[in-house]
């Protein structure tokens, strides 16, 4: 059951209750009540993706102390819920991609960093949040380095390129490979040959545990070591 936006700030306040209300900087409710609110973004403007707002929510929880188990389920919700829209990507790959993006952050040295009013998502700041002197400061250090920069090579990664960097092929195909072979099972016991049931769950767009299309030889290796 789909929740709405208001409905995840219940939830994330509840996880919030032993860190206190003011750890819910401007910028993070904003996201969470409005998710990403493409109307602020004028024609042509590069839109943040998914991938963005999901690693920038991990880096708050990081930043405030909250753990990867306490955000986890809360994160899946939300992502598959609000954030969802601004991908082309499956609920099954979302749903991936947010699991390898929470392993990521809280394994990474990534720093929460928002950019004050600057920040990419164009969220509501507030110049009295406890952040903001911090962050300000931690903006026009970024701002400077890039002005001394001599040269810089620029590599822009769509979303596929980052799901790849962060889940490895057999996890990111790990659920719907399960569900092919027990699709593949019941069409055994219904007497199918295996050059058939690779058809069919080619025509199912079912992948194999490395996102390849099935074949005879694919399908009869995969069973046998099923037993």
């Amino acid at each position: 059951m789909a929740f709405t936006e208001s409905q995840h700030l219940i939830k994330l306040e509840k996880i919030l209750e032993p860190k206190g209300s003011s750890k819910l900087f401007l910028c993070i409710k904003d996201l969470v009540e409005n998710g990403l609110s493409l109307s602020r973004f004028s024609i042509g403007e590069r839109k943040p993706s998914r991938q963005d707002v999901t690693q920038f929510l991990l880096t708050w929880f990081k930043y405030i102390g909250v753990t990867a188990e306490e955000c986890h389920d809360w994160m899946l919700a939300y992502c598959l819920d609000v954030l969802s829209i601004l991908s082309s990507s499956s609920l099954s790959q979302i749903r991936h991609s947010t699991k390898s993006n929470i392993k990521y952050i809280y394994r990474a040295e990534v720093a929460f960093d928002c950019r004050c009013e600057n920040n990419i998502f164009k969220a509501f700041c507030d110049r009295n949040c406890p952040l903001y002197p911090e962050m300000l400061e931690k903006y026009k250090a970024r701002i400077e380095r890039e002005a001394n920069k001599t040269y810089e090579i620029v590599h822009r990664t769509d979303e596929r390129e980052l799901q790849t960097e962060f889940i490895p092929k057999k996890e990111r195909y790990k659920e719907q490979f399960e569900n092919a072979m027990k699709v593949a099972r019941d069409y055994v016991n219904q007497g199918l040959s295996l050059k058939d049931i690779a058809t069919h769950l080619n025509k199912q767009d079912f992948k194999t545990r490395t996102g390849r299309k099935w074949t005879y030889q694919i399908l009869q290796k995969e069973l046998l070591r099923q037993g």
